[in-house]
């Protein structure tokens, strides 16, 4: 069977990435993606080697309010060239949604986030901290939401990767034609390969996207709350909107043990995971958060923001901590645990991500895409 698969920015190395490359390889379907900006050296490099088409005109990435008005109007007046697809997923975080309004196909979302400055209160809260944003948002925020759920109706089936995700669904009043569905991702079984490290110096990993809804401020306030005692190391793509908060954070970071690495290879990074004493996840609500599950593959045990994703992934004093968004609690639980013996907990962590591999999660979209082609209804 042909499916498209629509995303509308594909030039990221993120865990929306990381899944496309994932399902597409997997499926027992043929996959193509369409998208309004494709960067293939910017993105994974698997990525390269599958059906993309770029569709015109291209969209910018910049966030700001012009470029955003304008990636609308594009996106709502988009089409999916025919082209034999017997069924289209949208790649949901947002603006994707209103490519549905001219599907001809039985259509599928699978929903990392809602667009997250409406829908998740913590996104929401750091942007309206900006008067003009808040203002933006309040004038602009309505008139988008009605657009978005007359698009969202065009779905007949919804996956969202998290209950969180569920949940921020639902207090939006987006309805969908067919159900939602909570499906997390998977992690490969490539980042648990090997034995366990366990003699480990102490170094915390920040892994993922350096991005202002990462929230790394606060990871780097815990190594000054520290005072040298651990070393820090910020791995993760930095696209162009970002720079400027990258620097920002050198700053911060300035007479700390702490170090950058940009956009490493993934090579480098299971290096990193398997290496590092603990993963440190700053995120202050995340949808999802794929980084902790590889780092629990890698055996590493994740100290996290008590919200959002790694409430359904990390264990609390099982495979990681969840612990306040404060750097003094993220600083004290630091202290506690490489005061005390991780090897059991790097073999529970490392179990925990075991049990999520990819075959169940690409094997369901699979089977619900067939479903809806045929007119059958799963359950």
């Amino acid at each position: 069977m042909r499916v498209a698969l629509y995303h509308p920015w594909t030039y990221l190395r993120s865990g929306v990435e990381r899944w496309m490359v994932e399902l597409i390889t997997r499926s027992r379907h043929d996959w193509t993606i369409y998208t309004h900006h494709f960067e293939p050296d910017a993105t994974y490099p698997e990525i390269r080697d599958l059906q993309v088409v770029p569709l015109a005109p291209e969209v910018s990435v910049r966030r700001s309010l012009g470029p955003l008005l304008r990636a609308t109007s594009t996106l709502l007046c988009a089409r999916i060239p025919a082209d034999g697809q017997q069924a289209m997923l949208v790649s949901s975080e947002g603006l994707g949604d209103l490519v549905t309004f001219r599907s001809t196909v039985p259509t599928a979302a699978y929903c990392h986030t809602p667009l997250k400055i409406l829908h998740d209160p913590a996104a929401a809260s750091v942007v309206q901290q900006s008067p003009a944003r808040r203002l933006a948002l309040a004038t602009l925020g309505p008139a988008f939401n009605t657009v978005d759920r007359a698009a969202w109706r065009h779905y007949q089936h919804v996956f969202a990767n998290s209950t969180e995700t569920r949940d921020r669904i639902t207090a939006a009043r987006l309805r969908p034609a067919g159900p939602v569905e909570v499906l997390e991702p998977g992690v490969n079984a490539w980042w648990w390969e090997g034995p366990l490290v366990q003699d480990r110096a102490p170094v915390l990993l920040y892994a993922g996207r350096i991005m202002w809804q990462k929230n790394l401020e606060l990871a780097i306030e815990t190594v000054r709350l520290l005072g040298g005692e651990v070393r820090l190391v910020i791995a993760g793509m930095v696209d162009e909107k970002s720079r400027g908060y990258l620097e920002e954070l050198r700053a911060l970071a300035v007479g700390l043990p702490i170090t950058f690495e940009i956009a490493p290879p993934d090579d480098r990074l299971r290096e990193l995971y398997r290496t590092a004493s603990i993963l440190l996840f700053t995120p202050r609500n995340e949808d999802f958060g794929m980084v902790v599950l590889e780092a629990m593959a890698a055996g590493t045990p994740v100290l996290a923001v008590d919200a959002g994703g790694p409430r359904s992934t990390v264990e609390h004093g099982v495979s990681g901590w969840l612990v306040p968004p404060v750097a003094g609690a993220f600083a004290a639980q630091v202290r506690d645990a490489l005061g005390t013996d991780l090897v059991p907990m790097r073999a529970a962590a490392r179990a925990a991500a075991q049990r999520r591999g990819w075959e169940p999660h690409v094997d369901r979209i699979d089977d619900v895409l067939e479903g809806l082609v045929s007119g059958q209804q799963l359950g």
